[in-house]
């Protein structure tokens, strides 16, 4: 009897732990209630929400793998309990594991169809798989599921914009601000899609809004410097520069305003300014951030050693065009060179799609063999049109990939002025992951020198199947440089190439501003403008025996 007393002690001693642990979390003490679901589960206490709940505290502790551990162990003990289904949906699809985060968003639904977080869960992880018409069914479904909730409207509009089917885009951001007028998400989404669009007095009319809701919205500010007037709208001007950093509570968002003040300054002239507060903010984005330039530089040296060691790589294939990829550094012309080519009727504009990856992927198991098939099924899912752009930038990497293993594509990539490209970089607030580099001068300068490494070594391998098209020659003779592109592409000239500021194709960049504006060079020689700043990588290019003029001459070398 005495052994059952002791197992009842116990069960009971665990019991009280676990509601000590979460009365802590209820009063936001996380660490000390972690430190008492450590000491549960060393105690074998098997209890699912002991599993969930710890799960959820590494996951606001940015502890991932912990977090993904300790919800597969929730599963195994319940697997009826929808919560870490959920729960790892959410929290690989923010890990970037969009093929594992699918079946368990699946599942949660299909164990709980009531909640709605399991639908928006699932349709954000459809979109990231690019699978725009199953997250439209999905969303629709949920839309009709949950009519008061405005988040599904708004999902609608953004997946309607994935596809250009703008009309209805715009009915359902228009519907989702019916819903919930006064929030200021939906409201920017509204801002954002209008920008992208080429809206103007929409956006600005919209973006003014969310600032009436919430004074504190620092990317709304943001938007706001990239795309007003100086010389007609000074109030917003003002208003900008005016702003407090001890007025925002967060990191990300003191960065995000200092980065809208140094554009406003930069509109103004007044460079030193601009410079000042870029650097500061900058700095402070790194802290948030951290740069990733020794895992950009790994992946790609280890994508280009794997491909050099398997002779399936070696001769380049091509039967016809159909996929056109523009690759190259963020900021060094992609937007324009895609715009241009978007204005061929035959042509879409995928923009920054991922899909690639996806062929990828699903193709590894054939040694890539199927590529083409898998890339072509996903292009279908956006558009019909017989060519299609693709300018995701980061895949320069798989450049390999596209010339031998896909037999109707060909690749274009962008330079330009080393310390122009720079400074345009460290300009731009950029968002997600992957270019968190550049927000170290020294460690852009460090990747654009791999660039121009691997894409000697590419040239030398694939010889003419990469056209190498330079930004400021582009812009400084835009009906030579176009029309050699063209021809290089095999379409036929039609003047409107000339025009591509007039396209009814959508884009959602930090170039959309710029790409709405004639053809023009104003940006380049633009670092002269800040030269002190951009002594730093001028200073690293030197040391590192890499002429400004590099990739002219790479390009030169082809002719």
């Amino acid at each position: 009897m005495r052994g059952f007393k002791d197992s009842n002690e116990i069960g009971a001693k665990n019991i009280t732990l676990m509601e000590k642990a979460l009365a802590l979390e209820k009063k936001g003490l996380l660490g000390e209630a972690e430190e008492i679901y450590k000491k549960l589960i060393k105690n074998n206490y098997r209890n699912e929400i002991v599993f969930i709940n710890y799960g959820s505290i590494c996951q606001h502790f940015n502890k991932t793998d912990n977090a993904i551990l300790l919800f597969k162990e929730a599963i195994k003990i319940n697997p009826k309990n929808p919560v870490p289904f959920f729960k790892m949906g959410f929290i690989l699809n923010n890990y970037g594991k969009f093929y594992e985060a699918y079946p368990f968003a699946k599942k949660a639904i299909e164990l709980n169809s009531s909640l709605w977080q399991g639908y928006h869960n699932l349709i954000k992880i459809l979109r990231n798989l690019n699978r725009p018409k199953d997250a439209i069914n999905t969303a629709l479904d949920a839309k009709n599921l949950f009519p008061n909730n405005h988040l599904f409207p708004g999902l609608l509009g953004d997946l309607n914009s994935d596809i250009s089917n703008f009309v209805e885009a715009f009915k359902n951001y228009k519907n989702a601000i019916a819903l919930a007028p006064k929030d200021d998400e939906t409201l920017y989404s509204f801002a954002n899609f209008s920008m992208g669009i080429g809206n103007r007095k929409d956006s600005i009319e919209y973006l003014k809004k969310v600032l009436k809701i919430n004074p504190l919205h620092s990317i709304t500010y943001y938007s706001l410097s990239t795309i007003i007037n100086v010389e007609k709208e000074k109030e917003i001007q003002d208003k900008i520069t005016n702003l407090k950093l001890t007025n925002f509570k967060t990191n990300k968002d003191r960065y995000t305003v200092l980065f809208s003040k140094s554009h406003v300054y930069h509109k103004q002239k007044n460079y030193r300014e601009s410079a000042e507060v870029l650097i500061r903010a900058n700095d402070l984005k790194l802290k948030e951030k951290p740069s990733n330039i020794k895992e950009v530089i790994n992946l790609s040296e280890t994508i280009r050693e794997k491909t050099s060691s398997d002779s399936s790589f070696n001769i380049p294939k091509f039967n016809f065009l159909r996929n056109i990829f523009i690759v190259g550094l963020p900021r060094s012309g992609s937007t324009l060179v895609e715009s241009i080519i978007g204005m061929n009727k035959e042509v879409y504009n995928l923009g920054e799609n991922s899909i690639l990856l996806n062929a990828l992927y699903e193709s590894k198991q054939s040694n890539f063999s199927e590529i083409d098939d898998y890339y072509l099924k996903y292009t279908k899912n956006y558009s019909s049109k017989k060519y299609t752009t693709n300018k995701m930038l980061s895949n320069y990497m798989h450049i390999p990939h596209i010339l031998s293993k896909m037999q109707h594509s060909k690749i274009i990539y962008t330079f330009r002025n080393p310390l122009d490209n720079l400074l345009s970089m460290y300009r731009a607030k950029f968002t997600g992951i992957g270019n968190e580099y550049s927000s170290s001068l020294i460690d852009s300068a460090k990747y654009y020198i791999h660039h121009f490494k691997l894409m000697n070594f590419y040239q030398k391998k694939y010889d003419d199947c990469i056209y190498f098209l330079n930004y400021d020659r582009l812009v400084n003779f835009p009906d030579n440089e176009i029309k050699k592109l063209i021809n290089w592409l095999g379409f036929d000239w039609q003047n409107s190439y000339l025009n591509p500021h007039k396209s009814q194709q959508a884009f959602f960049t930090a170039s959309n501003i710029q790409v709405r504006s004639p053809i023009n060079n104003k940006s380049v020689g633009g670092w002269q403008k800040y030269s002190e700043m951009m002594q730093l990588p001028l200073t690293y290019f030197n040391e590192n025996n890499f002429l400004i003029n590099s990739f002219e001459k790479l390009e030169d070398r082809k002719k």
